[in-house]
């Protein structure tokens, strides 16, 4: 079943996932003005399907069930597959200007698909029938799944096995007849208050020392024992607002870490437990899918930056002399958008049948979000001017004294007004420098940058490149 957005929203109520912000539980997350404008990202994913100029892009027709479902319940199947989930990504971003946190899932989900039916086969557990069933009821209940890898880590220079604190990487506890028991953290999770389920995986490869850290699973967001503390993040407060002073008026985005206090999983949800030669494995093929599928929402958000810089540009009466400004600006999001592009057309089938996009592309994919996104953001900010940082606020707009004041000072073009000058400054300022500043998804997302490069230098071959350059110059 397709849910629209309403169902989406009212489901989450209904399971009153355990929610803290500002040390407090929140009682209702579709009622606060911070965790409402996420759920409302993410309630746009809820209505493409049911658009008629983009459903075909955003629904397929599922292997398991027969029926048609949402993309981000979809196992990749085919390189037009992996081609869509970037369209998706930079369509989501375009409509909503945010990271709604639902591409880390979808990567998640065809990680442990594929690992699982790599470890079934070798090995004969039956982990990877166990995700088929949970996936199942994925699709057929159209759930949102949060994607969870990163641990808290404490001492980055040690291993998980060398922590002061076991509790540092998520791992498993206590084993018994019907489950297991884990306990420990992930950090930095997109989208986890405003899930249905977190599906849980590796963050790292482990030895053989450190088998209770190789464990993946699927959890609901209302389990016993686990808690969703949601980060603070720039002018976050501004969300509980009313009015424009958000800047962005519609959507939000939020991360959160994620505790497990000694949370019971039962068998039938548990996907890895203790096979730690397939930990590294099914956080490579999770890294590859997101660091291509990033560069789709990057590229999404910098045609919202780059829209609003134009908009702006026209209010200050400058859209001749940014010109060159705003090229370089489409230049660097069609850039991203297309290492992405190719990475997915260069993508091949693995084992089970899902397929996973070139690492080389994938890669430089990543190397790109190193820095492009800066440059747009950069770009912006030069075009804005110092107004992007120093604005009155609408409430100084609205207010007896001060309104004349701002509307006659503030105000650009004979052709626009001040509001919409305000407006735009604001959505500009969230962009680039607060609570939807899309530099922020660029940087680690997907792992970091020098994580790429070590890739790259790993598949490097310049003894082939060598190779070419003496066979056209007529060396032996």
């Amino acid at each position: 079943m397709l849910k629209t957005r309403e169902e989406y929203i009212e489901s989450i109520r209904k399971m009153n996932p355990n929610v803290y912000m500002f040390g407090e539980r929140i009682r209702d997350i579709t009622k606060f003005g911070i965790t409402r404008l996420a759920l409302e990202g993410i309630g746009v994913s809820y209505d493409l399907p049911h658009d008629p100029r983009y459903r075909e892009m955003v629904t397929k027709r599922s292997d398991l069930t027969g029926e048609e479902v949402n993309v981000y319940t979809h196992i990749n199947s085919s390189s037009e597959d992996l081609k869509r989930r970037v369209k998706v990504a930079r369509l989501m971003c375009q409509r909503t200007g945010v990271c709604t946190g639902r591409c880390p899932g979808w990567d998640c989900i065809n990680a442990i698909w594929d690992t699982t039916y790599e470890m079934d086969k070798k090995l004969k557990t039956n982990y990877h029938q166990r995700f088929r069933e949970f996936m199942k009821r994925v699709q057929q209940e159209d759930l949102m799944c949060a994607g969870a890898l990163t641990d808290a880590k404490g001492n980055r220079a040690l291993r998980a096995v060398r922590q002061s604190d076991p509790d540092m990487y998520v791992h498993v506890v206590e084993k018994k007849r019907d489950g297991i028991v884990v306990r420990g953290a992930k950090a930095m999770i997109e989208g986890a208050a405003c899930a249905h389920e977190i599906l849980v995986q590796p963050g790292t490869g482990f030895s053989v020392h450190e088998k209770d850290y190789a464990v993946a699973f699927a959890v609901p967001t209302n389990a016993k024992g686990l808690s969703i503390i949601v980060n603070r993040q720039s002018s976050d407060e501004r969300k509980n607002d009313p009015g424009f002073d958000k800047g962005n008026t519609k959507y939000g985005s939020l991360e959160a870490l994620v505790v497990f206090d000694d949370v019971f999983i039962p068998w039938d949800r548990v996907f890895m437990c203790g096979e730690y030669e397939y930990a590294a494995e099914m956080v490579t093929k999770f890294v590859l899918l997101h660091r291509m599928v990033l560069a789709g929402c990057l590229a999404g958000c910098g045609d919202i930056v780059t829209g609003a810089s134009s908009l702006l540009a026209d209010y200050h009466g400058l859209s001749r002399q940014m010109l060159d400004k705003l090229i370089d600006m489409v230049y660097y999001s069609e850039a991203m958008y297309a290492t992405a592009i190719g990475a997915a057309s260069e993508g091949t089938a693995y084992p089970s049948g899902a397929w996973f996009p070139d690492t080389l592309l994938a890669n430089v994919s990543k190397l790109n979000l190193f820095w492009m996104p800066y440059e747009i953001t950069k770009l912006a900010d030069e075009i804005a001017g110092g107004i992007v940082s120093c604005m009155p606020s609408e409430k100084d707009l609205r207010g007896r004294v001060t309104g004349p004041y701002v509307e006659k000072y503030l105000k650009g073009t004979y052709d626009s007004t001040t509001e919409n000058r305000m407006r735009i400054v604001r959505l500009l300022e969230n962009m680039t420098a607060g609570a939807g500043r899309i530099s922020a998804l660029c940087m680690h997302g997907g792992g970091s940058p020098a994580a790429a490069r070590l890739v790259l230098r790993q598949l490097l071959d310049l003894h082939l490149k060598q190779r070419w350059a003496k066979d056209l110059a007529g060396i032996e």
